[in-house]
Parts: C-alpha cells; sequence; structure tokens
C-alpha cells in the first residue's frame, strides 16, 4: 500500500450540534463554515479533538490532558511489521524496542528463539550473509508466472481457464501493464520535450534556469519555429516540471517494469528459501533498517505510533509507554505470505500486545499461512491493527490481504481493519483513496495530511490508510498500558464502540460521480476512532470487570 499522493490544503468545519451516547458522541452538523488551517494546527489535527478544536481528530491532546496525565501505565510492545524503520533516528531511537535477552554481535541465538542476534527485532527479506532483498513482483505477476501464462513472448492468456482467482490476475496485469506502457511513452515524449527545449532555446536561457519572466519576451510570431518549444516550456513551467522530477518518476516507472511487473524478476533470490514451506526458516538478518534510498514508508509508521512525545523534537506520536519491534517483511511491490505469517508468530512469542501492519494485497498464494498467525496471536492476546488500502474500493466485494475471515465468517477477535478520514468536514470526509466496506472495514481514523517521521531526522506530510492504522494501534496501546487486564477483544471492541459518528454525506471513495451516502455506511461501526472516548469507556469495563 505504499502510493506517494500529493498534499492538499487542509480545511475544518464548525457549527454543529451533538448527542452523547454512552461515550460515543454522535455529531449532526447544522451549518458550516470552511476555514483553513494554520501551520501549526496542520502538523498536529489527528490530536485534536471536534468541541474544543472543530477539527475532527482523536482527542489526544484532551486525553492526556485529563486523564492519561492522571494514570501512569505499563510499557507496551508493538511489532511493526513493514518495510523496516530507521532505528536512529532522533524522534525513534528512544522508543525502539531491545531484546535484553540476547547479547548483541556475538552470532548466538542467546535467548533460544530461533533468531540470532535478534535485538531489536527480525528482518525476513534478506539472509545471514547481511545482504537484502527491497524489491518484489506484484502477487498476480507471481500467480500468472507459476501457471505459465507469464513468459518471454508475455502474457499468454489462456481459452479454456476458468478460475476465476487467475481471470482476474490477467486483467490486473493487463491494466498495469497498459498503464506502464503509457508512463513509459510519456516520459519519452517529455524528454524529448525538454532536449528540444535546450537546443531551440539556449540562447534564452543559457544556464537552463527556465522562469515565465523570460519566456514572455520571446517573440514565437517572428521565430515560428520556437512556437512549439516555447508552448512546452510553458507547460513544464505551469506543473513544475523539470528533468529532475522527471527522473525520479522514471525510476518509479522503471521499478515497476523491472522488478514489481518483470515476471522473470527472482524476489526470492538472495533469501534462497521455500516460499511455500512455512517451516523452512533458514533465511533473515537482523538488519531492520530500511533502505533510506528506496523507502521511508516504515519509519512514518513508526513515527505515528510512538515517536517521542514532549522532547521539543519533530511531532508527537499516539503512544507514550511503548517499544517499537521492528519486523522487516514488506518490500516494494508484494509481500510474501510466508513472511507475513512468521512476523506475526515472532511479533507473538517475542513480547508484542500489538501489531501494525499498515500493507495489504488483492492476491494471495498462501492466505491460509496469515490466517493460522492471526489465529495463533488470538489465542495468545495479541491485537492486529490492518490498514484497509488505498485503492478507493468496496473491499467488501474485493478481497484485500491478510483477511480475518473465510468464506465470510471471522476466524478471530483480534483484528481491526482501519479506514482513512480526511481534514475536511463535508462531503470529503473519508479520504479519496480509502478503502471501505460495511463488513470488512471496522473504523476510520485521520489517513491524509499527517506529519510524521521520515528517514535521516526528517519529516514529512504523509496520506494513507498506512498512517490511519498506526494511529489505532497508538490507542491500542495506550488502553493495553493503561487497563492491562483488558483483553485484545475487549480493546477491538472499545477503539469500535467508542468512536465519534460524524453524521455526514460523503463522496464514497472511487465514486465521485455517484449519489453521496453516510459516512456510517462506510464502515462496520461507521465511526472515527476517538482516544478519550475509548479511555473513558475502558475504564468503566475495567471497573466491572474488577
Amino acid at each position: 500500500m505504499k502510493k506517494i499522493f500529493f498534499m492538499l490544503a487542509s480545511f475544518y468545519f464548525s457549527g454543529f450540534t451533538q448527542e452523547i451516547n454512552n461515550f460515543s458522541k454522535d455529531i449532526v452538523f447544522m451549518n458550516s463554515r470552511e476555514t483553513q488551517l494554520n501551520n501549526k494546527l496542520w502538523k498536529s489535527w489527528q490530536h485534536k479533538d471536534i468541541f474544543l478544536d472543530t477539527i475532527q481528530g482523536i482527542s489526544s491532546e484532551k486525553a492526556y490532558k485529563e486523564i492519561l496525565s492522571k494514570k501512569t501505565g505499563d510499557t507496551v510492545v508493538v511489532a511493526v511489521i513493514d518495510g523496516g524503520t530507521d532505528i536512529y533516528h532522533e524522534d525513534l531511537k528512544d522508543q525502539i524496542w531491545i531484546n535484553k535477552k540476547e547479547i548483541p554481535s556475538n552470532n548466538i541465538d542467546d535467548d533460544n528463539n530461533g533468531y540470532i542476534d535478534d535485538i531489536h527485532g527480525w528482518n525476513f527479506l534478506g539472509n545471514h550473509k547481511g545482504e537484502n532483498t527491497y524489491y518484489a513482483r506484484w502477487e498476480y505477476v507471481r500467480i500468472l508466472k507459476n501457471k505459465g501464462y507469464l513468459t518471454k513472448r508475455g502474457l499468454v492468456i489462456p481459452k479454456e481457464e476458468k478460475d476465476s482467482l487467475i481471470l482476474q490476475a490477467i486483467k490486473f496485469y493487463q491494466k498495469e501493464k497498459s498503464a506502464l506502457d503509457e508512463e513509459i511513452r510519456y516520459i519519452t515524449n517529455q524528454n524529448i520535450a525538454l532536449k528540444n527545449i535546450r537546443q531551440k532555446l539556449n540562447k534564452y536561457f543559457p544556464n537552463q534556469e527556465y522562469n515565465f519572466e523570460v519566456l514572455k519576451t520571446i517573440d514565437t510570431i517572428k521565430n515560428s519555429d520556437l512556437r512549439e518549444p516555447v508552448k512546452k516550456l510553458h507547460e513544464f513551467l505551469t506543473y513544475d516540471l523539470t528533468q529532475e522530477s522527471l527522473d525520479e518518476y522514471a525510476k518509479y516507472v522503471n521499478d515497476i517494469k523491472n522488478y514489481k511487473l518483470n515476471y522473470a524478476y527472482d524476489d526470492r533470490k538472495v533469501s534462497k528459501d521455500d516460499f511455500n514451506n512455512l517451516s523452512d526458516t533458514n533465511y533473515g538478518n537482523n538488519i531492520v533498517i530500511e533502505d533510506k534510498s528506496i523507502d521511508t514508508h516504515g519509519t512514518a509508521v513508526a513515527g505515528m505510533i510512538g515517536a517521542t512525545r514532549n522532547n521539543d523534537i519533530g511531532i508527537n506520536g499516539i503512544a507514550d509507554k511503548v517499544k517499537l519491534m521492528i519486523l522487516r517483511a514488506v518490500p516494494q511491490g508484494d509481500e510474501y505470505d510466508k513472511d507475513v505469517a512468521r512476523a506475526i508468530r515472532y511479533a507473538v512469542d517475542n513480547g508484542a500486545k500489538v501489531i501494525n501492519m499498515s500493507f495489504g494485497k488483492f492476491f494471495s498464494l498462501h492466505p491460509e499461512m496469515v490466517i493460522d498467525a492471526i489465529k495463533y496471536a488470538n489465542n495468545k492476546d495479541v491485537l492486529l491493527v490492518h490498514a484497509a488500502g488505498n485503492d478507493s474500493k468496496n473491499i467488501d466485494i474485493y478481497n484485500f490481504y491478510p483477511l480475518d475471515y473465510i468464506n465470510n465468517e471471522e476466524v478471530s477477535q483480534n483484528f481491526i481493519n482501519v479506514g482513512a478520514s480526511n481534514t475536511f468536514l463535508d462531503y470529503r470526509l473519508s479520504a479519496y483513496f480509502s478503502n471501505h466496506g460495511k463488513k470488512n472495514v471496522d473504523v476510520f481514523a485521520p489517513g491524509q495530511d499527517l506529519y510524521t517521521t521520515t528517514v535521516n531526522n526528517t519529516y514529512a506530510s504523509e496520506d494513507g490508510t498506512s498512517f490511519a492504522a498506526p494511529i489505532v494501534s497508538g490507542i491500542a496501546a495506550l488502553i493495553r498500558s493503561r487497563y492491562p487486564k483488558l483483553t485484545a477483544a475487549q480493546v477491538k471492541d472499545i477503539i469500535l464502540e467508542s468512536g465519534n459518528v460524524y453524521h455526514i454525506n460523503v463522496r464514497p471513495p472511487g465514486n465521485v460521480e455517484g449519489p453521496r451516502v453516510p459516512f456510517s455506511q462506510l464502515s462496520k461501526s461507521g465511526k472515527i476512532v476517538n482516544l478519550y472516548n475509548a479511555l473513558l469507556m475502558a475504564e468503566q469495563i475495567s471497573k466491572n470487570k474488577n
């Protein structure tokens, strides 16, 4: 689910009434006034409160001031299954989990857990030599390759194939291949246009410092041969297109061509394991840091959960008493079911109480591996929080893996699927990219324009359900910290039940032209999570339990 989105301006509305129903709030909008968030509010909007700030955050600032400051708690381990994390980041280094049973760098499995020198977690995308994998094919490419439908000749469409999974994989491949070919043509044409601009307009821009002011002085009537390069340069300047941005885009496209869509790419060449065999465990290493030149996803996810609070650096994560266990299992491309299953089991066996999973895919070769791991976590009272995906689809119709159900029947009570809400309190409340589903998405959380940690002590705005999920993981960690006797299933129920209901008709993601629907119809709970409410409910349930 690693997608790049451009940043939008952020707004909020005011003018509403409320009805309080137990711990959740039903919010009805009477009239609205659109106001732009300033820079300070934008960088922390997820922490705000709808009633105090008229911003639909999760009320974490209010929760820390009124509840958490008066109630100490235990440290909770949250596993981050992702592409790795910059464990030396200034705002994360103090929050990284340390396996105290392991002696660093002695090349011995001191705690006998099957992993040598696993100080901060484990990397399932490498080998014992320290070599690592960073890219992988999409799952439907692997499926079609295994069936013999992708060869040197390209896609071979079977005439008699009736398997719906294979037919759907073919459609996905054809769509992506067509888009790839179009993107390659676009990049080629734009590079030709840039070359023409450099040649034809060199005397006007000898240092290639292009700008509108000089462009306006060029007489294309007298110099008709300059009309096309002037027109193209105007287009480039309007859309801020440069050689650097074009090269960056070309790298993104080439990664798809060379790795994700390439049937011949061997994404297990480094690990050399049998990905069909869960018991083949002789691979991986303890290098949990993501390649900073390729990916920043895991670092951004980790920051949303547990960036050090109130240290006057960067941002505040959701959870305070938290340690982040780093499990690298998600490459650029689609993750392997085996790696995900083993990462879940590692997290459970080594003390995690919450597992964040900001990844997903529409095809799965071995869904049973992950289902069994989810059941294992459920039996061990570990909560799993999963991002619902960024494809604007109704995942009641499309399977989006990993699943917590078989034949539409849930197999556990410990799995939360999270959609993304927006900064707008109107028909755009559900983020335009978010997957949704009345059955298979449990709840929504802030997931657009979120300021978080990125590699090399930097920070950036991120969009995606990938960043809504860690907000929920942070909430879960806080509940488990302050109320450790509550089970994972109880924590899930509290998070779903205690959210705010926004009575707004919204545009369903992916359905721009269609009729608007109640926001409450996009998820099982119909709510946006709220930490303050969740803590009040946890307190009450804990008292009743005692």
